[in-house]
């Protein structure tokens, strides 16, 4: 039987990694961390290339830690300024986000020309 993954495209071990660098110690915001983590990481994905999915970043292993690591910094922003959207000016992408999404659009680009 395949795995259902409860958490979007994150493994269980990518899940605790997320909370530990959001700072989130208990269980009672998992379902609010979800929700921001399947919208991160599809944004992402797609900003690299339309139609792509959040998976096939994760599961290329030149390309994992690097979507990970983007989709952990988009996460923490949108989770610690959750509720302020009108007091704070915000990108939709973080600056360290969009430069990673521009290294990965170069690699699935040439990916596809091979």
């Amino acid at each position: 039987m395949a795995e259902v993954n409860a958490h979007g495209p994150l493994t269980e071990d990518q899940f605790d990694v997320l909370k530990m660098y959001c700072k989130v110690d208990q269980e009672v915001e998992d379902d609010m961390l979800d929700l921001l983590t399947s919208g991160a990481a599809a944004q992402i994905a797609s900003a690299v290339q339309t139609g792509m999915k959040p998976e096939l970043l994760l599961s290329n292993a030149e390309t994992r830690d690097r979507y990970f690591v983007a989709i952990m910094q988009q996460v923490k922003e949108e989770y610690d300024y959750r509720g302020e959207g009108a007091d704070v000016m915000r990108y939709p992408l973080l600056d360290t986000v969009a430069a990673t999404v521009n290294q990965l659009r170069t690699e699935v680009a040439d990916d596809a020309n091979d």
